[in-house]
């Protein structure tokens, strides 16, 4: 994810979960009267029975409108209600006045005519709101039990060496980590594309300036974040708790480029504290019915992390002898553009003047992308920042269910390296863990084992200027064979960001290429954020030799 970083949202049925901090603001029980909602022309007898209020829906568009109440619009709610329908399956809150679909929330009905309790969460709320509910769209017999409206803070965990806090108004995404007792977060939430969030990528970038998408990310792959979209929409939560010391959350994320357009897919987050290291497991859903994008393999960051800027100093170990406490590197990078790497230790860290800070460790991942935004200093809402994202190439199908686990570490270098060598060995998720629907012909990525000398530093890795590219990558089997060329040859191969990688394994650090040249082959509609691919790529090292893949 580059520096990047309420519309009608379709809920499907949400099964209400306690969190443990939950707290009751407004209750009605409807088999004590109507209390104050009232129904619109489209409903008829209406009663207050012993189950609630019964009603027929006897036209399109039925609704009931509640009371007045004082809200607090800088606090988070959950709105419940208990109800049996035999209507349609569509139910909708309003929120707010004046009453607008940019302040609704949708949910799923089961119209089986069986009790059913229905859950939304919404936030802006003006001191004085109203509640409307619509249980259907069209005609049917209902019968409304209750509503609850609770009070949802931001979830917390504490364990007396790390304090960390979810966004509820941010698709439940780290939004704060400092160590326990301190109020300087570590974590930059300048704006949606911050945080530290999934963010995921599927097929190639397209033009959709015609239906809202910002012309500043256009054209853009399928990319899905956690947060909410480039506008500021922020991605509705379906589901929240804690217990037994591990938080849960449940969001349908917004597509990165577009204005307040959902994604059609699911993202899960769960996260416990274990001294000072927090651990996580994320987990994508997908459900596309789209037919736009078509299936590439793409970079996916796993995950994002957004730090302050006070944390400038990038480490990471890119030596030929891990796990031995060599030297770290620190590399010198101001972006965007990334730097783009392998560690070879499977971690990376932003630190500050005094070497402390935050790394972030995936078993799965020896990519790395990442550097310095800004100006050195700055807190959780400057616009400085210090980047870092562990990259997978994968392709996620229409129906992809993909997980992975990763560890963020608070501390110093010591600390970080202490922590992730006791992590050798262990098995972390990462990958699909479902067959996907479709099976295209692309060939697998090649993931060689790269090890740079220990002289190799970040000076000598290439940083990539142009846009990058989706790309098909030779087989696992295959070996790029490099040619001189003459300078005015034709493009004919293709070259991703591992091939470069793989070249410059092959050639001893003395022969690093002085310049990296990639010229485009046309494909300007293949364009992936993350990815350097669909291009030709000339390399020349110092004594001027050129070479190419073949």
């Amino acid at each position: 994810m580059f520096l990047r970083r309420i519309a009608v949202l379709l809920f499907p049925l949400t099964r209400l979960v306690q969190p443990v901090s939950a707290q009751e603001f407004q209750f009605w029980d409807f088999t004590t009267g109507a209390l104050g909602w009232n129904p619109n022309g489209s409903i008829s007898h209406f009663e207050v029975t012993e189950e609630g209020l019964d009603f027929d829906s006897v036209a399109e568009d039925p609704f009931l409108i509640g009371p007045t109440v004082f809200y607090t619009d800088s606090l988070f709610y959950r709105v419940t209600l208990r109800m049996k329908s035999n209507a349609d399956s569509q139910g909708k809150f309003f929120f707010g006045l004046p009453f607008a679909e940019e302040r609704s929330r949708s949910f799923e009905v089961i119209p089986d005519s069986d009790w059913h309790e229905y859950s939304v969460f919404v936030t802006g709320l003006s001191p004085q709101s109203a509640l409307r509910l619509d249980p259907c769209d069209f005609t049917g017999h209902v019968t409304l039990a209750w509503i609850r409206v609770d009070r949802v803070p931001n979830l917390a965990l504490d364990n007396g060496t790390l304090s960390l806090r979810l966004d509820l108004k941010g698709g439940g995404a780290i939004s704060y980590l400092s160590p326990s007792g301190s109020n300087r977060s570590l974590i930059n939430i300048h704006d949606r594309g911050r945080y530290v969030q999934q963010s995921y990528y599927a097929g190639r970038p397209i033009d959709r300036r015609d239906e809202g998408q910002s012309s500043t990310w256009s054209p853009w792959s399928w990319n899905p974040i956690q947060v909410g979209d480039t506008y500021g929409h922020v991605a509705p939560i379906l589901e929240s708790w804690v217990r037994d010391g591990t938080a849960y959350v449940k969001c349908r994320p917004l597509l990165w480029d577009m204005n307040n357009e959902m994604a059609e897919c699911h993202m899960e987050m769960w996260v416990r504290l274990e001294g000072r290291s927090v651990h996580v497991k994320n987990r994508l859903t997908c459900f596309r019915t789209d037919n736009r994008w078509a299936l590439t393999q793409n970079h996916q960051e796993l995950p994002a992390v957004y730090t302050i800027g006070n944390l400038h100093h990038l480490v990471t170990f890119m030596g030929t002898a891990p796990w031995n406490s060599g030297s770290v590197t620190e590399i010198d990078n101001q972006g965007p553009p990334w730097e783009y790497w392998v560690g070879t230790e499977q971690w990376a860290g932003l630190l500050d003047d005094q070497g402390f800070g935050v790394g972030v460790y995936n078993p799965n991942a020896e990519q790395f992308v990442g550097g310095f935004y800004g100006s050195p200093g700055g807190l959780a809402h400057d616009d400085s920042t210090g980047y870092i994202a562990p990259i997978r190439t994968e392709m996620l199908d229409k129906n992809t269910v993909y997980e992975y686990e990763y560890d963020l570490i608070v501390g110093t270098v010591h600390d970080i390296r202490e922590f992730v060598y006791s992590k050798q060995g262990e098995i972390y998720t990462g990958g699909p863990t479902s067959t996907p629907t479709h099976t295209p012909t692309i060939t697998p990525t090649i993931t060689p084992t790269i090890t740079p000398t220990p002289t190799f530093t970040a000076t000598h890795t290439p940083t990539f200027t142009n846009t990058p590219t989706a790309t098909e990558t030779p087989s696992p089997t295959s070996t790029p064979t490099w040619t001189p060329v003459s300078p005015n040859l034709v493009p004919d191969a293709r070259v991703d960001a591992l091939d470069v990688l793989e070249f410059l394994r092959r050639w001893r650090h003395d022969r690093t290429p002085s310049r990296v040249d990639l010229s485009g082959n046309g494909m300007v509609d293949g364009l992936d954020p993350l990815s350097i691919g669909n291009y030709w790529m000339q390399v020349t090292t110092p004594s001027g030799e050129a070479f190419k893949k073949g």
